[in-house]
């Protein structure tokens, strides 16, 4: 199974993914900045002022499949904000194993840890499929986290999440087993918008067993052994090189 489809998706974007899975093409819509940045939690409680100030100074920008956006190592001088597609942070270890760190989609942002730290990358980022951004300079950020008290906090917020995150990761690592772990990133990833059928759900983000043995923590060999086990135990199936979680709308096994 080289192309695993495991799809990503957020209600707002729920009508662009069907159609991404049925192999269409989906065009770039015109975009408000100003409108989205206003439905973005971290920027919600900004005046209009200060909205306006940062849909000034954002760049929109276009990445296709596989592209790069960061590379681990390299300085970190902007942040963006994802406005549709999914993006995949992963490190490269000493050994060249890659370990996902995490999956983005709409509404997130990327980039914004090298900003506060004028350290470089701590990970490398690209897209997962074709993703609209809006970037932001380091200048503009700080500038406005200087102004306004409630985007810190919302920013504080929001990387105390991901600290929580990666706790539990690291917790899960320690304490489950390969298949274990493969399922429970399954089912998240079902509950992040699967596509229903007779079944279950089947997950339609384009990922190979490699990228996903990253996110899992473990080797495509041993994703590929896990996937076999769990076939057996008819908690998935594959169907024409989609993964299914049977047994329910939220991907749960027997």
């Amino acid at each position: 199974m080289s192309g695993m489809g495991l799809q990503w998706t957020y209600t707002d974007y729920a009508s662009e993914t069907l159609r991404r899975s049925c192999g269409k093409r989906v065009p770039v819509m015109p975009m408000d900045r100003m409108t989205f940045l206003q439905t973005f939690p971290l920027f919600r409680d900004l005046g209009d002022e200060a909205l306006h100030y940062l849909a000034k100074k954002s760049r929109q920008r276009m990445f296709q499949v596989g592209e790069t956006i960061y590379h681990q190592g390299e300085p970190g001088h902007t942040c963006h904000i994802v406005v549709r597609g999914r993006l995949r942070v992963f490190v490269v270890g000493e050994d060249g194993r890659e370990l996902s760190v995490r999956l983005l989609g709409s509404g997130e942002i990327v980039g914004e840890m090298a900003l506060f730290e004028d350290l470089p990358r701590s990970a490398n980022v690209e897209a997962l499929e074709e993703t609209q951004t809006l970037e932001l300079h380091r200048d503009v950020l700080l500038g406005c986290l200087r102004q306004s008290p409630p985007l810190a906090l919302s920013l504080l917020r929001a990387l105390s999440a991901r600290l929580r995150y990666a706790t539990e990761e690291a917790e899960g690592l320690a304490s489950l087993t390969v298949p274990e772990r493969l399922m429970r990133q399954l089912r998240r990833l079902a509950e992040w918008c699967g596509m229903p059928v007779s079944d279950g759900v089947r997950i339609t983000l384009p990922l190979t067993q490699q990228e996903l043995a990253a996110l899992v923590g473990t080797s495509r060999e041993s994703v590929n052994r896990a996937l076999v086990r769990l076939r057996r135990q008819e908690e998935v199936r594959l169907e024409d090189g989609w993964i299914v979680l049977l047994d329910g709308e939220d991907g749960k096994s027997k």
